[in-house]
């Protein structure tokens, strides 16, 4: 269990990093709008808040493709 979180979480942070860069570096977060209404956050809870988003939409992207390799002897024995 432990091999298969890190299999997770390691690679998905990377990608959480590398999109957060790559959208903060085209996006100002100052005129971020969410739901019709501008964000007023401070910029450093913007970048947080952004990275821990972009971080688990790769944890669950990561998440699924460990849960469809899983081998037919594994999938009996987790219910």
């Amino acid at each position: 269990m432990g091999k298969r979180l890190m299999w997770i979480l390691w690679p998905s942070f990377i990608v959480g990093g590398i999109a957060e860069a790559v959208f903060f570096t085209l996006i100002d977060p100052q005129e971020l709008y969410l739901l019709g209404e501008p964000v007023h956050w401070s910029p450093t809870a913007v970048y947080s808040v952004g990275f821990f988003m972009f971080w688990l939409i790769a944890a669950a992207s990561s998440a699924f493709t460990c849960f469809l390799q899983r081998t037919t002897s594994e999938g009996e024995g987790a219910g």
